[in-house]
């Protein structure tokens, strides 16, 4: 958590990147509020990480993006005002989360991702008949805020009290090398 351009999006996107690669054909969500956000701002941060020669490009039909090995990176709006009861959450077989600007998403979006991570079991193959498992893991990004993630994290790492398997990790401009003096001013 933390301020503007902390590199929040890249670590945790290249964080992904990094599950895909250990755990092959393994299942990961990103979840913005919506489409639009999605393409807008997650988008264009992908596409600068993302390894061309590891992940292919984003199906805009599946809105997924698939490893050499198997892995995928589904790109899920939350789409509250569409579906007030998210039922679309019902049924999504992932590893993991990432809940991109959770400040925006409703705090039932972070319960459906603790009911859904880990619900996708890595098939096996004829190479790799016992597949490891990675464990269920939910990524968050967020701005400061007066809502949910700052009660559920930031608070209680202020106060000391932000216990494992819970880690809160500040992000300020001052940690991202690539940002300018002057915009930093």
């Amino acid at each position: 958590g933390g301020g503007i351009r902390g590199t929040k999006t890249f670590t945790t996107l290249a964080t992904l990147l990094v599950l895909c690669r250990v755990f092959p054909r393994s299942r990961w969500a990103v979840v913005r509020k919506d489409l639009p956000t999605i393409r807008r701002n997650v988008m264009p941060s992908w596409e600068k990480i993302r390894p061309q020669y590891f992940m292919g490009p984003v199906n805009r039909t599946t809105w997924t993006s698939t490893a050499t090995n198997g892995s995928q990176v589904i790109f899920f709006p939350e789409s509250l005002s569409e579906d007030p009861e998210l039922n679309r959450w019902k049924g999504l077989e992932v590893n993991g989360f990432l809940l991109e600007e959770a400040n925006e998403l409703s705090e039932r979006s972070y319960y459906k991702a603790i009911e859904r991570a880990g619900a996708w079991i890595i098939p096996r193959s004829e190479s790799d008949p016992f597949p490891k498992q990675p464990p269920p893991l939910i990524l968050f990004t967020f701005n400061p805020c007066d809502n949910w993630p700052r009660q559920v994290f930031y608070e209680p790492h202020e106060a000391g009290t932000l216990k494992a398997p819970y880690y809160y990790l500040p992000a300020t401009v001052a940690d991202n090398p690539f940002v300018s003096d002057e915009y930093r001013e």
